[in-house]
């Protein structure tokens, strides 16, 4: 791999970003504004609906969301807090938290996808095309699922 990076790189790169931040920005005003769960506990809500048994380690979410370990570490406590999940021992490794989805914590899932729906159509579907979705879909996946050891 070169040290060199063009100029198209670095301008993609940096639009990407800035749409990320753009489009989560405005997502978390809606929620805001309709009195649902902040977006990064929704966030952690629906990594946790779509997990076997609806539970992760607390290790594992680490690598799905993107927050320091310290902060999220205080959101789960908040959730737990909440009602939105249970903190539980893990069953392999007394070091080791699980965190698994309540049935509270569902009910804050189905209550803001309808928001959360009309949010990406709006502030990202609708800019592309089936096509330039499917492309941009299996890139992101593409990159998403790159073995850390392939990173330089």
């Amino acid at each position: 791999m070169s040290d060199a990076i063009s100029k198209k790189q670095v301008a993609a790169w940096q639009q990407m970003l800035m749409a990320q931040s753009r489009i989560v920005r405005l997502i978390e005003q809606q929620f805001q504004m309709q009195k649902l769960v902040p977006f990064t506990h929704y966030d952690i809500l629906l990594q946790l609906r779509y997990a076997p048994e609806r539970q992760m380690r607390f290790r594992e979410i680490t690598g799905e969301i993107v927050l320091s370990k310290s902060a999220l570490s205080r959101c789960i406590d908040r959730m737990a807090s909440a009602g939105l999940v249970e903190k539980l021992d893990c069953p392999h490794d007394p070091r080791g938290l699980v965190v698994r989805l309540t049935s509270e914590g569902e009910n804050e899932l189905k209550k803001a996808w309808p928001v959360y729906r009309k949010q990406i159509e709006c502030l990202f579907g609708t800019h592309f095309s089936e096509r330039e979705l499917d492309f941009l879909a299996k890139r992101f996946a593409k990159i998403s699922r790159q073995p850390r050891s392939e990173l330089k």
